[in-house]
């Protein structure tokens, strides 16, 4: 059972980050204003608008971090279900380890995927 949860937070975190590198969408006419965002990221609900580069300050601003928070609840759900679905799958140890491995990569790069776009 603990293994199970543990493994469906991992399954979310990495859902998570992966939502949001595939959600990245350039606004149309981005480009004609250099004070307006350039992207928008974040699925199930928007989560970032990405600036022109280089005026961002390598980070994101505090008001966006609770819709990415809110994406990351719903992935967690997800991730649970999903590893409640697959239960012996997932309580194999091999598996275990490489959805831990995978977390801990997925999340190191997703952090420097949103200190790029905010640079």
């Amino acid at each position: 059972m603990k293994k199970k949860i543990i493994s469906g937070l991992g399954i979310g975190i990495i859902l998570q980050w992966i939502s949001l590198f595939f959600s990245y969408r350039e606004l149309p006419n981005a480009f004609e204003d250099i004070n307006k965002p350039i992207a928008t990221g974040g699925f199930p609900f928007k989560a970032f608008e990405y600036p022109v580069p280089p005026m961002g300050s390598d980070w994101p601003p505090a008001d966006m971090w609770p819709m990415f928070f809110a994406n990351l609840a719903i992935w967690l759900v997800v991730g649970i279900l999903a590893a409640f679905i697959f239960g012996k799958k997932i309580e194999n140890n091999k598996t275990f380890k490489k959805i831990g491995i995978s977390t801990i990569i997925l999340s190191v790069i997703g952090i420097f995927y949103i200190m790029f776009k905010f640079d």
